[in-house]
């Protein structure tokens, strides 16, 4: 465990860069920003491209910072070593000025990335098995007791792992996936921070965009989806596929479908970029990760992602976005 009593008596900086798609990244920066005073949260996203800009804002922060300080990457997994490469680069840099790395995250690694990262970084990764979200591991690694952060481990715990619980929680969940469809969703998601940081998960403010913005969109897209899911039976697996609005949270989609197809092993849900949502039936015994991994993704054992690569023409142009037999057909091949 990491002494949260010494980092404060030592007055450091923290760069926290962490997930910007859910409760539990959210969380985890906010948890950070509770605890620490000097905490500067960075939100992002998984790909290269992210990766990038991860290592550029560490070496901006490190080289402006007239104080040595920690860096913290939480909910990011990498499974890609030209992913990781940028980002240890900055490592390295950053190390060379004093400062600590630590990455905290609880999606599968496999041991040839968890080597490299263990080479520049301290690296507290969960099993699966233990069911822990990273906002948990945050607040166990740091021995942090204040109330607000148990709470928020408490939320993104229910959030993550979509237990009974959730239902004690305001809808936040849903409001962070409307906000990341909006051309302002960075600005708007780190007011969702730094109200968490303070203990206000919810407020007027949300309840409003709640109620006003995003019910009436969801209900007709929720109805649009519900009715618009195809059955396929590949393999040993029953399948229910839909192609998904960005705006819908897709573990309630699945919750809905299962409630409907009792028989359903797996749903699949997809976007018309190539993104796959895989979520198994509760109670089986699917490794979605599993299945994930053979589509250049990851996650968990009961949820993960994957990836659909368009097919290309021969000006390496994109021929057209994927479709349901897209999904059929990639499916067929790895199940």
């Amino acid at each position: 465990m990491i002494d949260e009593i010494g980092i404060l008596k030592k007055k450091k900086r923290i760069l926290s860069i962490t997930h910007q798609q859910d409760v539990d990244g959210l969380f985890c920066g906010a948890i950070l920003k509770n605890t620490f005073n000097d905490t500067l949260v960075y939100l992002t996203n998984y790909g290269y491209d992210n990766m990038l800009k991860i290592s550029k804002t560490i070496e901006d922060n490190v080289s402006r910072s007239k104080k040595k300080g920690i860096i913290i990457i939480s909910d990011l997994s990498i499974d890609n070593l030209d992913d990781l490469k940028p980002i240890e680069c900055a490592a390295v840099k950053a190390k060379e000025y004093g400062w600590e790395f630590i990455w905290i995250d609880h999606h599968y690694w496999n041991e040839i990335i968890k080597e490299k990262v263990q080479s520049f970084a301290t690296l507290i990764v969960s099993k699966d098995e233990e069911q822990k979200c990273a906002a948990e591991i945050i607040v166990e690694t740091f021995k942090i007791k204040r109330t607000a952060c148990q709470r928020m481990a408490k939320f993104a715990h229910a959030a993550d792992f979509r237990s009974k619980e959730i239902n004690k929680f305001p809808p936040l969940p849903e409001i962070i996936r409307y906000f990341l469809t909006l051309p302002d969703a960075y600005k708007k998601l780190q007011t969702i921070v730094n109200k968490a940081s303070k203990g206000i998960f919810w407020d007027d403010d949300l309840q409003q965009v709640y109620e006003s913005n995003y019910i009436p969109i969801k209900e007709s897209l929720m109805q649009k989806t519900l009715q618009s899911f195809t059955i396929q039976n590949i393999h040993n697996y029953k399948l229910a596929i839909v192609e998904s609005p960005k705006i819908l949270s897709k573990s309630i989609i699945a919750e809905r479908i299962f409630e409907l197809q009792k028989d359903i092993d797996l749903v699949i849900m997809f976007a018309l970029d190539g993104k796959l949502s895989i979520r198994r039936k509760p109670e089986s015994n699917i490794k979605c990760d599993v299945i994930a991994q053979k589509l250049h993704g990851g996650g968990h054992s009961y949820a993960a992602a994957g990836v659909i690569k368009p097919r290309i023409d021969d000006d390496g142009e994109n021929i057209k976005k994927i479709d349901i037999d897209d999904v059929i057909e990639e499916l067929q091949k790895i199940l």
